[in-house]
């Protein structure tokens, strides 16, 4: 994949190129703009000014970009941070440094004039770019441009009353430091209100909302936080929005902390942290203080969501330790149980909450209250029981779900619309907590999900109402919509948010989105919901498979030899990414999704319609072809151990790929919602797609070169 272009800086015009300002650019290579300008024009890209929404919404793309390619600090040139801020970003944005994976071994990249061979190779990698290179119609981030107007009527009686998701687009972390709110505007929220959803949640840690007295420079800026967090739910009031607040706390800290205060020092983390310990009289302190801080100062706040066992450690419980589960080496924690320690930091966020003001819920998310994290079944229910009566109780609807495909068996952590909870563990941990006087609360995916995350919606509206027709019997209070993508104001939103009434007309919603092709976009969404049940579902598959980042994804002739990454890079490592179903079952699988796939795509056809008709058409293909592409990738790296023998179906392979590239091409150019997640921005830009059209048409002339036998 170096040798994409003649040389490497080449490389580095045609990913940035139009994303980031000429002169940057240019900074990073040694050189001048006008040398830049020249180069990109002789790579057939036409002159274009930087977007500087990609600094401030796309940055997440950039440094994905440029990882393999530039140094850290060429990054930092190209996006304007400080070396403090991109480390920060790495760390803290919602995994990116795990997402991204161990950086390669780059070397300092600069200009130099080309050879008359490098002129030749850049002449012809110029046609091939310049007859594909053209001006978009709707640029990146304008998300509602050709947008559909949605439908919502309020059902004559809400079985379930609240319903929250996350924002399509603001940022995972650091919106609060923006006093404009600019993340959270009028549009938006007004776009959302017409859904039917009631509330919009976003993450903040403890000390980025109230003072750590102990030590100022873990709270700096709380102030502002916190006074921006409280105008964010008075301007989501006028919409009827509640906010709701995810915590996953108390966050770890540096052994140097602990120097000054060894008796708060918990179990060791592995990374030069310890755990703030919760059984700590003075941390139990801390929290409530700080906590009632927040609810003192938001009286408006909606309600705060904990997660007490996750991917961050926080509690000393809060993980598996290399040593092995139900363990600690805290001196405190150890003569206690897990569930024990994590009841009690809900309970205590509970009563901070409540004296600091009386409408603030406590909604615990049993998210990790599981076997993945070493939990049995009795440790849950007898967690629940240990809660306050006051605190709402969360779970993800379809954990634990087990279902067969291709003949495998296996079951949902979570994360799934092809699955359709609930779980026979979830009916029956919060058919006990509403037995115990716990409000209760199912956490779904609607509209996407990492099973394709880059589409704003996946038509199978189908097997999200079955969902939520299947919670009602259950008696929910309420529905987190999705973790942080699933948050587009269209799609399925509106349709879920009337199916949590009494009674459901969809005909009625179908006809008022879509008009005079309400019956065929019905019909179509039929045909998706039935293939969706072919996806061959995993948590190997949606983290480290090719179905995110679609014709993103680059392909070598080689074996990388390099790992996936989650959501992120693929590579050829489809061992890891067909787990538990092994690459034959995955390809029968994805040969199966995409042909039923297809059959949805031939009932619309050529039909146009109104605006969410056409709208629909797109996420249905731009599903299509990520679907598409990721079983090509599969097939490609299986069939690529044996290039002579398998040379005519690799061909093939990149022949197809090439079709896809371009459909999604002619969509991105079009929809700027296509491509786009919030936590990961877009998964690739127009550059991306041009650099995979150069990637293979250079795997075609290497096999055209290989002698078959």
């Amino acid at each position: 994949m170096e040798n994409i272009l003649p040389t490497r800086w080449q490389r580095v015009i045609l990913k940035n190129y139009g994303m980031i300002p000429a002169d940057r650019i240019a900074k990073v290579l040694e050189t001048d703009e006008e040398t830049v300008r020249l180069h990109a024009e002789k790579l057939g890209l036409f002159e274009i000014e930087a977007d500087p929404n990609w600094e401030k919404k796309g940055f997440v793309t950039v440094i994905r970009n440029n990882w393999d390619l530039l140094l850290d600090e060429d990054i930092c040139t190209l996006l304007s941070l400080e070396e403090a801020e991109y480390r920060q970003l790495l760390e803290e944005y919602d995994f990116l440094s795990v997402k991204l994976g161990d950086k390669p071994k780059t070397e300092k990249i600069k200009y130099a004039p080309l050879s008359k061979e490098q002129e030749a190779e850049t002449e012809k990698a110029c046609k091939i770019l310049k007859g594909h290179c053209r001006k978009r119609t709707v640029e990146p981030f304008d998300f509602y441009n050709n947008s559909a107007k949605t439908y919502y009527e309020s059902p004559l009686e809400n079985t379930i009353e609240d319903r929250f998701t996350a924002s399509y687009s603001a940022r995972y972390s650091g919106a609060l430091l923006d006093d404009e709110l600019s993340d959270y505007p009028e549009e938006y929220l007004e776009r959302l209100k017409a859904c039917g959803v009631n509330g919009i949640w976003l993450q903040e840690t403890l000390r980025n909302l109230a003072d750590f007295p102990f030590d100022r420079q873990y709270a700096s800026d709380y102030q502002k936080r916190l006074g921006n967090l409280k105008k964010l739910t008075e301007r989501c009031e006028r919409y009827g929005i509640g906010v709701y607040l995810y915590m996953n706390e108390p966050r770890s800290l540096p052994a140097k902390f602990f120097e000054k205060y060894p008796q708060w020092k918990g179990q060791e983390v592995g990374d030069g942290n310890y755990c703030l310990c919760t059984s700590a009289p003075e941390v139990q302190k801390y929290l409530y203080d700080a906590m009632k801080s927040v609810a003192e100062n938001v009286p408006k706040l909606k309600a705060v969501v904990t997660i007490t066992m996750s991917e961050n450690a926080t509690h000393c419980y809060s993980k598996i330790w290399p040593k092995d589960a139900n363990n600690t080496e805290c001196p405190r924690c150890k003569e206690r149980t897990p569930e024990e320690v994590a009841a009690e930091v809900n309970n205590i966020f509970y009563r901070a909450i409540r004296d600091g003001n009386k409408t603030t819920r406590l909604i615990a998310n049993l998210w990790g209250w599981a076997d993945y994290m070493g939990w049995t079944e009795e440790q849950v229910l007898r967690g629940v029981k240990l809660l306050d009566k006051g605190i709402d109780v969360l779970c993800v609807s379809e954990f634990g779900k087990k279902f067969v495909r291709g003949g495998v068996q296996s079951q949902v952590i979570d994360y799934s619309i092809s699955v359709i909870g609930p779980s026979d563990f979830t009916v029956k941990v919060l058919t006990f907590a509403k037995a115990c006087g716990h409000r209760i609360w199912a956490k779904i995916q609607v509209n996407n999900s990492w099973e394709c995350s880059a589409v704003p919606y996946i038509p199978v509206f189908d097997r999200m109402v079955k969902h939520i027709e299947n919670l009602k019997k259950l008696d929910v209070s309420g529905l987190m919509m999705g973790w942080s993508l699933g948050g587009y104001p269209g799609g399925a939103l509106s349709l879920c948010c009337m199916a949590c009434g009494r009674e459901t007309d969809e005909k009625k919603w179908y006809n008022a989105v879509y008009g005079e092709q309400a019956a065929l976009a019905k019909r179509a969404v039929g045909l998706f919901s039935d293939a969706f049940g072919e996806y061959p579902f995993s948590v190997d598959i949606l983290y480290l498979g090719g179905h995110n980042l679609g014709c993103g994804n680059l392909w070598s002739l080689k074996n990388t030899g390099r790992k996936s990454t989650m959501v992120c890079y693929t590579f050829d490592d489809y061992k890891a990414w067909t787990s538990p179903y092994g690459v034959d079952v995955y390809i029968r699988q994805m040969d199966l999704l995409t042909t039923k796939w297809k059959e949805g795509l031939d009932a619309i056809g050529s039909v146009e319609g109104n605006a969410a008709f056409e709208e629909l058409k797109r996420c249905a293909k731009a599903c299509f072809i990520h679907f598409m592409s990721a079983k090509l990738l599969a097939e490609f790296s299986v069939w690529k151990e044996n290039l002579q023998e398998n040379r005519e179906k690799l061909l093939g392979c990149v022949r197809k790929e090439r079709e896809l590239v371009e459909s999604l091409y002619s969509l991105v150019e079009k929809d700027a919602k296509i491509g786009f997640e919030m936590t990961n921005h877009y998964y690739y830009s127009d550059n991306v797609l041009l650099e995979k059209l150069l990637n293979l048409s250079q795997i075609e002339e290497e096999l055209e070169n290989i002698s078959s036998i």
